[in-house]
């Protein structure tokens, strides 16, 4: 994934955008997003649809009339889905879209921009560094299937506005990400880290019930940053 996938210029080309999802920072936006997770609701219900026709057939066969055993359900479905869905909307409308950084040339201020609003703009000081977590999971020895590649990108700032990591697309070029921020910041560079994880994927269980592994476990980087900060 080329960097300017997650680096891009904002609308008006007065800031730079590290965007994590698209949208946000307005009401429409945050409209969207709330049917948005009604309907991840909804699915998720749909999705346990046959264990409720299980628990339906258990009770029938126990004694209970099938009417009432699906009034029931269906009832307790309806009730978990409002009970739900004002923590689920609510969540979706505080997390974190993108961060801003403006002006785009040697950014002077930062700022969170959220599923249905912007934070007030903050001094770049306030930004500690922007780690970039990456993990390889390399194979097994006689694992046909290849390495796979997470980045988590986490904005550390001095009021912990955000603290939680993100998780960049997959095929996200760790290096490319890290070389843009760095170029982004100038000789303020040192602010992005960049640390490795190597560890090797788990062998599956054998048919005699125990575990074995390949290679030689895991390895770790031993956590290698780029700059200072």
């Amino acid at each position: 994934m080329p960097a300017d996938e997650l680096i891009r210029r904002g609308r008006d080309g007065t800031t730079v955008d590290l965007v994590f999802e698209p949208g946000g920072g307005s009401w429409p936006a945050a409209a969207l997003l709330v049917l948005r997770t009604l309907g991840v609701l909804l699915a998720m219900g749909v999705a346990f649809l046959p264990a409720g026709l299980l628990l339906v057939e258990v009770a029938v066969i126990v004694g209970a009339t099938f009417v009432g055993t699906v009034t029931v359900g269906a009832v307790l479905w309806a009730s978990a889905v409002l009970v739900l869905w004002p923590f689920a909307a609510v969540a979706e409308l505080e997390s974190v879209r993108r961060v801003q950084f403006a002006p785009a040339q040697a950014p002077t201020e930062l700022r969170f921009v959220r599923g249905a609003r912007a934070d007030a703009w903050a001094p770049i000081s306030d930004l500690r560094h922007i780690q970039l977590d990456e993990t390889v999971e390399e194979p097994y020895e006689g694992d046909p299937a290849p390495a796979v590649h997470t980045v988590d990108i986490t904005v550390v700032t001095l009021t912990g506005a955000d603290g939680r990591s993100h998780r960049a697309p997959k095929g996200t070029d760790v290096d490319a990400l890290r070389r843009s921020l760095e170029d982004l910041f100038g000789p303020a560079g040192g602010l992005v880290r960049h640390r490795t994880e190597r560890r090797v994927r788990r062998k599956p269980r054998t048919p005699s019930g125990g575990w074995a592994y390949g290679g030689s476990g895991s390895a770790n980087s031993g956590g290698s940053f780029s700059g200072g900060g």
